[in-house]
């Protein structure tokens, strides 16, 4: 990439303030990847009211709502058209910049870890529901 983009920056793996300075000055996030599992930088470009272009593959296009925070791109053509759109109109990059930001305040990890301790929890009453009402049955 860096011998075929001379105006490109690759700065590398970024962390804390760094990161969140440079994600701060992207216009947007063009995430090609078809094998990502989640795409974390996804959540970190949209808290820095940067929308994303995404492939309909892995998990970046769960955290994209198409039309409103990005796009989830169907084929390479749609996804180049997507990012030269996105580039050409700043009111639409703007606008779904600031939807980006709106979908993912308070997303945090405590709040995950919550909704899968959440499904722990249903799931566990669940179970020992079923059970104490088999051997309830077995009695009768």
């Amino acid at each position: 990439m860096k011998t075929h983009l001379k105006g490109g920056e690759f700065p590398g793996v970024l962390r804390g303030p760094e990161l969140a300075r440079t994600c701060a000055n992207m216009d947007l996030l063009v995430f090609p990847s078809r094998t990502d599992t989640f795409g974390n930088v996804v959540q970190e470009a949209a808290a820095s009211e940067v929308p994303a272009v995404v492939t309909n593959e892995g998990g970046p296009q769960h955290l994209v709502v198409p039309g409103v925070t990005g796009y989830v791109a169907q084929t390479n053509d749609e996804f180049v058209a997507r990012v030269v759109e996105l580039a050409r109109n700043r009111e639409l990059l703007g606008r779904m910049g600031k939807a980006a930001r709106e979908k993912v305040a308070g997303v945090s990890w405590d709040a995950a870890f919550e909704k899968t301790y959440a499904a722990y929890r249903h799931c566990t009453l669940e179970k020992s529901e079923e059970r104490t009402g088999q051997k309830k049955a077995a009695l009768a």
